[in-house]
């Protein structure tokens, strides 16, 4: 098969989803498929793998507490369609198939080559004014999908709220032989002196203040723990204010990505106290690694923890509850041990093969049984017209600069 992933997230973007969609490629064309993704131009963007194509240029905007990308240019559309035909593809598979602009301009190209699509929707949110307004011509956009993927339950109870559809859950995959342990022991943190990881963005909702909170309480208990903060963003500077008072204990490495198996298996502890997730890859990069975890009890989380012994869920901004956790698991190596166990056992249950076959599957099934095609365009008028150039009577288009 040759596949087309159409993505706004990838490399040098660090994030569940550039994560789902390279290894996807990757495993894909281990399985002997043809797999292309598609992009757009980034700040900072070095060495793509030959399989890799970009397109106009991906800016960086602030919404739902965090930051998203929107790709601009006004040949969007015909160089996806260049894309697809010199890559001779037969589907297209979408990762934010409603958000603009890559997911939209990824559909138009779609209906004009009479390609099937399969979309994999990736985002829990409370709520979405936009699909509030647009819900009726964005329901026509998912009717045109073969088959919709969500990577968790959340996902589809989001959704729901406003699309009518069938949906199949495959959740995001690890990748076991990069992410594993490096022998450090439960027993170190006593020896040693406690090591705790933070790694994520440096936004908002990832929830980085409740640990720096939670750090004083800590330090009571064991003055010698260390707290490393691995992530980049535009708060940086701002955490580094509020962590001055806690001084040596707190160590911010910045952007991180080779060394993240390093990370997660040098440490006694991963703390995830993110607000808004809807499935937790981070969380199963730290199982496969052997590293114990507290988290967020939120809904994105609860479905890969369930009720297993690979983490302990603390309510998100409730400092006391999160010293308290940590204290109680730095006390306990026994416990931890035991959560290191059940944690490599759960990551084995998310390796890619397994992911990417059931997902090849899924394509298999939309090459025999296309999509149906919406009898009208509704973003405007019929796409194929739609030349990329500005166009004053039906401003709605996406002609970006």
């Amino acid at each position: 098969m040759r596949i087309a992933l159409i993505t706004e997230f990838y490399y040098p973007h660090l994030g569940g989803v550039t994560e789902h969609v390279h290894h996807l490629a990757r495993e894909l064309r281990a399985m002997g498929h043809s797999a292309t993704i598609i992009t757009s131009h980034m700040a900072g963007e070095s060495g793509d793998e030959p399989f890799v194509r970009r397109v106009g240029k991906s800016r960086l905007i602030y919404s739902n507490g965090s930051f998203a990308r929107v790709s601009t240019g006004r040949t969007l559309l015909r160089d996806i369609e260049r894309i697809l035909r010199e890559d001779r593809i037969e589907l297209i598979h979408l990762h934010g198939a409603l958000a603009p602009t890559l997911g939209m301009v990824g559909q138009w190209a779609a209906y004009r080559l009479r390609l099937p699509v399969v979309a994999t929707f990736h985002s829990w949110f409370p709520g979405s004014p936009p699909y509030r307004l647009l819900q009726k011509p964005m329901q026509i956009l998912m009717d045109a999908i073969a088959v919709k993927i969500a990577v968790s339950e959340p996902v589809i109870q989001a959704h729901s709220r406003y699309f009518r559809a069938d949906w199949e859950i495959i959740p995001n995959g690890i990748e076991v032989r990069y992410f594993h342990p490096n022998g450090r022991q439960p027993n170190d943190a006593l020896k040693q002196g406690p090591r705790l990881l933070f790694l994520g963005r440096l936004d908002p909702r990832n929830g980085l203040q409740t640990i720096l909170d939670a750090m004083p309480g800590v330090l009571a208990r064991y003055s010698n723990a260390e707290l490393v903060v691995a992530g980049d963003g535009p708060l940086r500077s701002h955490y580094e204010r509020k962590a001055r008072d806690l001084g040596a204990s707190v160590k911010f490495m910045g952007h991180v990505f080779e060394e993240r198996p390093d990370c997660y298996g040098s440490s006694d502890l991963y703390l995830c106290p993110t607000t808004r997730a809807s499935f937790g890859i981070t969380l199963l990069e730290a199982m496969a690694c052997g590293t114990p975890i507290v988290a967020s009890d939120i809904i994105g989380f609860r479905e890969l923890i369930a009720g297993g012994r690979e983490a302990v869920m603390v309510p998100p901004f409730n400092t006391e509850a999160w010293t308290r956790a940590i204290v109680n698991l730095i006390d306990d190596p026994a416990y931890r041990w035991v959560m290191r166990q059940a944690g490599l056992r759960k990551a084995q249950e998310f390796a890619w093969p397994r992911i990417a076959e059931r997902i090849a599957d899924v394509y298999r099934r939309a090459l025999k049984r296309p999509a149906e095609r919406p009898e009208q365009n509704p973003l405007g008028r019929p796409p194929q017209q739609w030349d990329g150039t500005r166009d004053a009577a039906n401003p709605i288009r996406f002609s970006l600069n």
